[in-house]
């Protein structure tokens, strides 16, 4: 039954491959197949992120502003810095990052409230940076990091999505940091009686977060070639439901980074596949919810059996 809950983001993968693929042969082109893979590139730097915060039963609602932010920014700074502005996009979303883990640690405000008030806050700057705009980068360059192609069919974006996921699963499986996040996840009082520094870990898995949404909006703007106010929007959504539909516990303990790629996967196919055959926005956003809503039951049960064995 492990197994089987395993590969079912695997088995919705080839299913929704099929569906699509039957409805609306445009669904299988290469040309297709390298948009799947644009989007899901960028949703899943973005997700690598968000899954060691998931992973300790805490949220981040700031990830699609936190993006936007860092995407405008490097935009703005494109003209002087040219490749570094990716840097500064990086380092911005650290620092937001690092500010919603210490809000939540040090105020003892639920994470899912703090990083909705500093989400709400960011949209403030960005109407004022952006002046309720749209910022066009004109550095051909620039661009080319996202979009260039050194194979046929697999742009730039690609190769920073799989460096950073295998980085990221790196960091969750070999490293002290990774482990303590499940370990909070598990249980955060036993994490504390075994010498976790628990609200540490809790700064660091954000500002992780945040680091990884920074350098998502430099990626993004660079792929869109400008940088909007809303650019970054359907983040939020998309990487609870990437990181949840992978299968990590939105309550934490279970899951973690390794996971996510099949979730992002899932995610992308979806949302390309509802596009190609014309689904109302509205109704996407429906689906998507529904999709976030059977995940979460489907790791619940996951939970409650481990805690019954």
């Amino acid at each position: 039954m492990t197994r089987l809950r395993h590969l079912a983001p695997l088995l919705v993968l080839a299913l929704l491959a099929v569906v699509f693929g039957v409805l609306n042969p445009a669904f299988v082109t290469p040309e297709n197949a390298r948009n799947i893979l644009f989007q899901a590139s960028v949703l899943l730097v973005a997700s690598c992120g968000a899954t060691f915060v998931i992973l300790m039963g805490s949220i981040d609602l700031s990830v699609g502003a936190v993006a936007t932010l860092a995407g405008v920014v490097a935009a703005l700074l494109v003209p002087s810095l040219g490749y570094g502005s990716i840097f500064v996009a990086t380092l911005v979303g650290f620092a937001i990052g690092t500010i919603n883990g210490l809000l939540y640690v040090y105020l003892r405000i639920p994470s899912i409230l703090v990083t909705l008030g500093v989400g709400t806050s960011l949209t403030g700057v960005i109407l004022f940076l952006s002046d309720g705009g749209s910022i066009p980068i004109r550095d051909a360059r620039y661009i080319a990091v996202t979009q260039y192609e050194f194979i046929a069919y697999l742009p730039m974006i690609v190769v920073f999505a799989i460096l950073v996921y295998a980085l990221c699963v790196l960091i969750g499986e070999r490293t002290r940091f990774g482990r303590m996040t499940l370990a909070i996840g598990s249980d955060e009082e036993t994490a504390k009686l075994v010498g976790v520094s628990v609200d540490y870990v809790k700064v660091q898995a954000f500002a992780l977060s945040g680091a990884l949404c920074g350098l998502c909006g430099a990626l993004l703007a660079s792929r869109l070639g400008t940088a909007t106010g809303t650019m970054g929007d359907f983040l939020m959504l998309e990487t609870i439901t990437a990181v949840v539909v992978g299968g990590t516990a939105i309550a934490g303990g279970i899951g973690g980074v390794a996971r996510t790629l099949l979730g992002v996967l899932v995610v992308a196919m979806l949302s390309n596949g509802m596009n190609i055959l014309a689904v109302h926005p509205y109704l996407q956003t429906i689906i998507k919810g529904c999709v976030i809503l059977l995940a979460v039951i489907a790791t619940s049960r996951s939970l409650s059996a481990r805690n019954l064995s």
